[in-house]
């Protein structure tokens, strides 16, 4: 009994291409257990068709077809920006070092060669789909966070280790600054105070958890190409700041682990 872990796949779509008949009986029937979806299509020409109106996650993708082979439609996809992330398994008979280095080439994400394995079908479909799934979650919460980044109040920047900034949102447009040319300079060029060493060393800080710093208490300049500038030159902000390091939190403090710090991410509120 083959397993697809249905739990993980299931609902999910896949397209099947092959001008053989058999093949997509063959096929068919492995994968219908699986809860998936399929569709199926016979030449190069009807798969494009079928994309274009219904993205699949995952395409089994004959080499050998007449008219457009299966390289040729891997090419076209892997150029297409609606379609270049969806994987793509060949279904070849196949199997010399030039020709499986060629779909690799063109594309393809695994290939599975004639005649049909049950489980090795199993095996490579659920792989490719499971990794799709996770791909599609991580692109989502970026998504999510991009569009809270770009329209809170806060202000969100980023620092480098040596306090430059890296990103700013587009909430520094209300002290008349362009995000863009933020980047690069060093924060400190922004901050009013004559205890500035001890702010950037706040706003630089290292710490993650519980250790990390709250409410650092920042006067900003306004940009003087700010119609705000004459009658508020500044503007006082309180910063939470945490380290942004290449491994978990709770590997931070612990010794003999390799780890890197890359910088600081800060969150600003104005101060009422």
């Amino acid at each position: 009994m083959i397993s697809f872990d249905r739990e993980q796949i299931d609902g999910m779509r896949v397209l099947i291409v092959d001008d053989v008949p058999a093949n997509l009986d063959l096929l068919g029937h492995i994968l219908k257990r699986s809860g998936l979806e399929i569709s199926i299509a016979c030449t190069g020409e009807k798969a494009l068709e079928l994309i274009n109106r219904n993205k699949p996650d995952l395409i089994l993708l004959d080499i050998m077809m007449p008219g457009i082979d299966g390289f040729e439609v891997c090419q076209r996809l892997k150029a297409d920006e609606r379609a270049k992330d969806i994987p793509i398994i060949f279904i070849t008979a196949l199997s010399g070092t030039e020709d499986i280095l060629r779909a690799f080439n063109s594309g393809a994400v695994d290939y599975i060669t004639k005649p049909f394995h049950e489980k090795e079908v199993a095996c490579r479909v659920t792989t490719q789909l499971k990794l799709k799934k996770a791909q599609d979650e991580v692109l989502l919460r970026e998504k999510f966070y991009r569009v809270i980044v770009e329209r809170v109040p806060d202000l969100i920047f980023q620092l480098c280790p040596d306090r430059k900034i890296m990103f700013a949102n587009p909430a520094f447009r209300l002290l008349g600054y362009e995000p863009d040319q933020l980047v690069g300079r060093p924060i400190s060029d922004l901050i009013e105070s004559e205890d500035k060493e001890s702010i950037l060393e706040g706003l630089g800080t290292k710490y993650v958890g519980p250790l990390a710093i709250n409410d650092l208490v920042v006067k900003l300049k306004v940009s003087d190409e700010s119609s705000l500038s004459q009658e508020m030159p500044t503007i006082t902000i309180k910063v939470d700041c945490v380290g942004l390091w290449n491994v978990p939190d709770e590997d931070v403090f612990r010794d003999n682990v390799d780890k890197k710090f890359s910088g600081t991410l800060c969150v600003g509120k104005r101060a009422v």
